[in-house]
């Protein structure tokens, strides 16, 4: 009787679904960190699990990237410089993903790497060095760059993120079986701790989560109003 009750449980859990959507700037540093948490917290996880990592960009992210690495907001050459070099790693991401978005990811990460933790100037020359190394088919990839479609992709992009409210970077979008009618985003502090217990099912820890919810700013989604899904 107790085998039976707990294998039904643990069958329970691992096939529940979530499906978070990670919203970044990919060249910001704090963007990274939230990659890496949400990775962690897939690998720690039982259940089945999308994630979706959705480069925005708008005048909200650039100004909060320059104010985050203590940039002059009124320098407009510089400001235009990372609206170009941010649309442009938005684009080259979209075009990644058309060839699976495990590479895409992986691509993304790479290119991450060099540019915040080895600090290397941005170029065409980093981003073929990135997508070799995510194993991407490189002419393909240079293809779809320029292709009307990418384009439409990322603006798609941009509809997920006004839709679900995520105009900073980065922001969390949590959704789960547990919680049928609505979602949970994150705007700060986006850790494997965090996600662990938006996601925990027990109802014994019911009031500590809301208080972490009110305290931390965690908002609801309705996801009856959301069109993406």
């Amino acid at each position: 009787m107790f085998s039976t009750t707990t294998r039904t449980k643990n069958e329970s859990t691992h096939n529940e679904m979530i499906e978070i959507y990670l919203f970044i700037n990919p060249i910001d540093s704090s963007c990274l960190q939230a990659e890496k948490e949400v990775l962690d917290f897939v690998e720690k996880s039982t259940g089945k699990i999308q994630i979706h990592f959705i480069p925005i960009h708008n005048l909200s992210t650039v100004t909060q990237y320059l104010s985050t690495n203590n940039l002059s907001k009124n320098d407009l050459k510089l400001r235009n410089a990372i609206c170009s070099v941010t649309y442009d790693i938005c684009l080259y991401y979209s075009a990644a993903t058309m060839q699976g978005k495990k590479k895409g990811r992986n691509f993304l990460l790479e290119l991450q790497h060099a540019l915040i933790e080895q600090n290397e100037s941005y170029s065409e020359t980093l981003v073929l060095e990135a997508a070799k190394k995510a194993k991407l088919d490189i002419p393909m990839f240079l293809e779809d760059k320029e292709l009307e479609f990418t384009k439409t992709s990322f603006e798609a992009d941009q509809k997920v993120a006004r839709e679900m409210n995520a105009f900073n970077a980065p922001s969390c979008v949590l959704f789960s079986d547990h919680h049928k009618d609505h979602g949970f985003l994150i705007e700060e502090g986006i850790t494997v701790e965090l996600l662990q217990a938006l996601h925990n099912p027990n109802p014994l820890i019911v009031e500590a989560r809301n208080q972490m919810i009110s305290k931390k700013g965690i908002r609801s989604i309705n996801k009856a109003s959301l069109q993406v899904l």
